[in-house]
C-alpha cells in the first residue's frame, strides 16, 4: 500500500525567509524518505529549486484561464463573460483536487499563516486531517498577509503550531489564546549546506559590481524593500556612522532591494537627496545573497518587526557580528550580549553607536562574530531541529519512513 503523505502548503516560491526555510527543510525530509507532496499556491525564482525537492501541484495555475479573444468578445456582449470565467476555474479547481486526492494525504502541513485563506476556501476536503502550521509572522505580518476569520480557523484546526522564535509563539499563546501546550518553538538552518556553499562564493562580488575599495568596512541589510523591514532607518543610521567614521571606507549595502518593491523610490531618493549615493548601496533580489552576505563586516538589523530572519542566522554562521533592536522579533534571543548589540527599540542612536564601536574595533567583530556561529551551532543544531520536526509528525501520521517512499 502507498504510505500517507505529508502535504506542504506554500503560497509563493519567491526567495524570502519562510520559502526558504521550507526548501531547506523538504531537502532535508526528502533525506530521511519522508513521503511528501507540495501545493505551491503562487510561483516565484524558487520554484525550479522546489521542482528538484519535492512533487507538486501549482495552484496558481487555476487563475490563468482565458477564453480565445473572438469567444471573449462575444460572451462579454451578453454578460456571460464572468460565469466562463468562474466556470473554467471551477473545472481547473476540480481537476486540482483530484490530483491532491490522488496523492493519498495523511497529514496538512502548512507553512505560513499566508496560507490561511487556501486552507479555508480551497482545502476544505482535507479540514478532516491533521494540520501542523508553521508561522514565521507577528503581528504587522499577519495584518498584511491573512484576514481575521480565515486565521482564526486556521488557528481552531491547528494541531501543534511551530513558532521560529519565542517572540513568535508568545504573540499567538497571547493575542489568540493557542494552547501552550501544542506550541514548539525552533526554526532551522542547514549549516552544513551553507558552510559548503561558502566554499564557492565569489568574496569580491561587491569590489566588483559596484566598485568598493578592498579596504571598505561593510554594513550589511538584507531583505525585500518594506516599511517592517526598515529601510529607512538602516539608511537614516548609515548618515550618522558615515557621518561620524569619516574618512574611514565605510559602506552600507542592502541586498534585496529593487525597483518592484513600493518603497524603492522613496529610499533611494532619501539616498540621493541625503548625498550618499556612492555610500550607501541597494543591491537588487538576487540567487547570489550569500556571496554578497559574505563580505559583511556587520550586518545591521533595521526591522521594526522580524519574527526571525535568516539572515541571522547565515550572518551568524559566517562569523559576522550582529546590530538588532528589542522587542522587534526574535533575533535578540540569538544575539544577546556577546553576538553583536541588541539596542533599545528604534533607537537611531544607539544603534549607531554600536555600529561605530564594530566598525572601529575589528578584534571586538571577530570575537562576537565567532560566538554567533557557535550559538547558531550549538542551538541550531540541523539534525535535532529536523528530528524534532519529524518527532511532530509521527505523532499525527506514523510514518515508516525509508528512501524509496519519496521517489
Amino acid at each position: 500500500m502507498e504510505p500517507k503523505k505529508i502535504l506542504f502548503v506554500s503560497h509563493d516560491a519567491n526567495r524570502a525567509g519562510s520559502q526558504l526555510l521550507l526548501l531547506q527543510l523538504l531537502r532535508l525530509l526528502k533525506e530521511r524518505g519522508v513521503p511528501m507532496h507540495l501545493l505551491l499556491c503562487n510561483g516565484g525564482e524558487l520554484e525550479s529549486e522546489f521542482e528538484e525537492v519535492i512533487s507538486m501541484t501549482r495552484l496558481y495555475q487555476t487563475y490563468k484561464v482565458a477564453s480565445n479573444p473572438f469567444t471573449g468578445k462575444l460572451l462579454k456582449k451578453v454578460n456571460l463573460y464572468k460565469l466562463y470565467q468562474d466556470r473554467s476555474v471551477q473545472r481547473v479547481n476540480e481537476k486540482i483536487v483530484f490530483e491532491l486526492e490522488q496523492q493519498n494525504i495523511g497529514l496538512v502541513f502548512v507553512n505560513s499563516i499566508a496560507n490561511s485563506g487556501v486552507y479555508h476556501d480551497f482545502l476544505k476536503f482535507l479540514h478532516h486531517l491533521p494540520l501542523v502550521l508553521f508561522v514565521h509572522e507577528l503581528a504587522m505580518s499577519v495584518k498584511v498577509y491573512s484576514h481575521e476569520k480565515t486565521l482564526n480557523f486556521l488557528l481552531k484546526k491547528t494541531d501543534h503550531l511551530i513558532a521560529v522564535s519565542h517572540a513568535v509563539a508568545a504573540y499567538y499563546i497571547k493575542k489568540y489564546d493557542y494552547p501552550e501546550k501544542h506550541v514548539s518553538t525552533f526554526t532551522l538552518i542547514d549549516h552544513e549546506h551553507i558552510d559548503r556553499k561558502l566554499k564557492t562564493i565569489q568574496r569580491d562580488i561587491l569590489e566588483k559590481t559596484y566598485k568598493i575599495p578592498k579596504d571598505a568596512i561593510v554594513i550589511g541589510g538584507c531583505g525585500n524593500a518594506e516599511w517592517r523591514k526598515g529601510n529607512d532607518i538602516f539608511n537614516w543610521i548609515a548618515k550618522r556612522v558615515i557621518h561620524k567614521t569619516h574618512p574611514l571606507p565605510v559602506y552600507f549595502v542592502w541586498v534585496g532591494a529593487g525597483p518592484q518593491h513600493q518603497i524603492y523610490e522613496l529610499i533611494e531618493s532619501d539616498i540621493r537627496l541625503m548625498g550618499l549615493s556612492d555610500r550607501i548601496i541597494l543591491v537588487p533580489p538576487t540567487s547570489h545573497a550569500l556571496d554578497y552576505i559574505n563580505r559583511f563586516d556587520v550586518l545591521l538589523l533595521s526591522s521594526r518587526e522580524d519574527p526571525y530572519p535568516l539572515v541571522v542566522l547565515e550572518a551568524a554562521l559566517q562569523e559576522i557580528p550582529v546590530v538588532c533592536f528589542e522587542d522587534a522579533g526574535g533575533a535578540p534571543e540569538l544575539i544577546e550580549s556577546d553576538a553583536g548589540f541588541v539596542v533599545p527599540y528604534m533607537d537611531i542612536s544607539a544603534a549607531s553607536e554600536a555600529v561605530i564601536q564594530l566598525v572601529l574595533d575589528p578584534t571586538l567583530r571577530d570575537t562576537l562574530g565567532q560566538n554567533g556561529r557557535k550559538k547558531v551551532l550549538e542551538r541550531h543544531n540541523t539534525e535535532k531541529s529536523v528530528g524534532s520536526i519529524e518527532a511532530i509528525i509521527q505523532k499525527y501520521l506514523p510514518l515508516q519512513v525509508s528512501e524509496q517512499h519519496n521517489q
